[in-house]
């Protein structure tokens, strides 16, 4: 029988060894090889908010398909509060030994530039594994507005000299800046109504209370098809794969609005790079097994799998726009 210290030297030999492993081994026996647990033990997902959200049942559907690949309990842990500092502190402090992974949303990479007292910052406190999912914001308006084009609304919008009341996810959120943004390069008044969810605000847009809002794809499809509102934009850098014939922001020349709605998985700074590289492989193959596919094709997202170099490079092409967006908006927490 070999003693603890020989599975941990194995372990990270395998870990080590996994590009020349890809060459000739089949998926599920590269998951077994490398272990992907040097220091042992259950691995556990964290998550920053309370179950019942989308981002929740991403984490639990990866949570069970990540179990299939390596063949060991991995547990889904939600740990709301602080905006999303409770996990991310507790996965800073944790082991660096790749059994414990954060879960977040694009709203984690905002946080921090809106509020200079939260204390992590992703690439310095956390370093990019997978890139989970993607997703685009679509611009629509109530269906009763005349405008059938971006360029028709806001003409329309800037001669009614009214303010134009947008829905968004609350003070900060990727929508409520990319409505400023909107009325900023548009030169438009526009009020933002912030929402705690999804189906208040689609009810007071049919409704005529609002003018229009920043919605994923997947939540506006259903009103799109039944005519309730109308699609102007999407945003990111390419159209949504669920509305193929709505334009992108940047096709219709209005700057900044390509960052991506993401949830990707992340581990402490300080974790060895074998580690990472180990865990991001898993993630890849743990998004194309059965339960992982159906949640996230269910929720009308895209499935990613990117690797930590990939997910680093998006992350590094988004934040400075997101900057850019807080800085000529003037948004601020602290």
């Amino acid at each position: 029988m070999r003693s603890r210290r020989g599975v941990i030297r194995v372990t990270l030999a395998a870990l080590l060894a996994l590009p020349l492993l890809a060459l000739g081994t089949p998926p599920g026996a590269r998951a077994q090889q490398s272990g992907l647990r040097p220091g042992g033990g259950t691995v556990r997902i964290l998550l920053g908010s309370a179950p019942g959200s989308a981002a929740d049942a991403v984490a639990r559907a990866m949570a069970e398909s990540l179990a299939g690949v390596l063949g060991q309990p991995v547990v889904m842990e939600n740990a709301p509060g602080g905006g999303g500092v409770v996990a991310a502190s507790r996965v800073m402090q944790s082991r660096r030994d790749g059994t414990t992974i954060l879960s977040a949303v694009s709203g984690s990479l905002i946080g921090p530039m809106l509020d200079r007292s939260l204390p992590y910052e992703i690439g310095r406190d956390l370093i990019p594994v997978s890139q989970v999912t993607a997703a685009m914001a679509v611009f629509v308006v109530r269906a009763s507005l005349p405008a059938r084009t971006l360029a028709e609304y806001l003409a329309q919008a800037k001669a009614s000299g009214e303010p134009q009341n947008f829905g968004n996810y609350g003070y900060g959120s990727s929508s409520h800046l990319q409505g400023l943004l909107l009325a900023r390069s548009a030169g438009l008044a526009m009020d933002p109504v912030p929402y705690s969810g999804t189906t208040q605000l689609i009810l007071d847009l049919t409704s005529g209370r609002l003018c229009c809002a920043f919605i994923d794809a997947g939540s506006a499809r259903e009103f799109i098809r039944n005519g309730q509102l109308r699609p102007l934009a999407v945003t990111g850098p390419r159209r949504a794969p669920n509305l193929p014939e709505i334009p992108t922001f940047t096709e219709l020349n209005i700057a900044n609005f390509e960052p991506q709605i993401w949830q990707g998985m992340f581990l402490p700074s300080g974790t060895p790079d074998e580690i990472v590289t180990a865990v991001g492989r898993a993630m890849a193959e743990a998004i194309t097994r059965p339960e992982a596919s159906r949640v996230i094709r269910e929720l009308d997202y895209e499935s990613v799998g990117s690797s930590p170099a990939e997910f680093t490079a998006m992350i590094a092409h988004d934040a400075p726009i997101w900057r850019r967006i807080i800085e000529e908006t003037g948004v601020r927490i602290k």
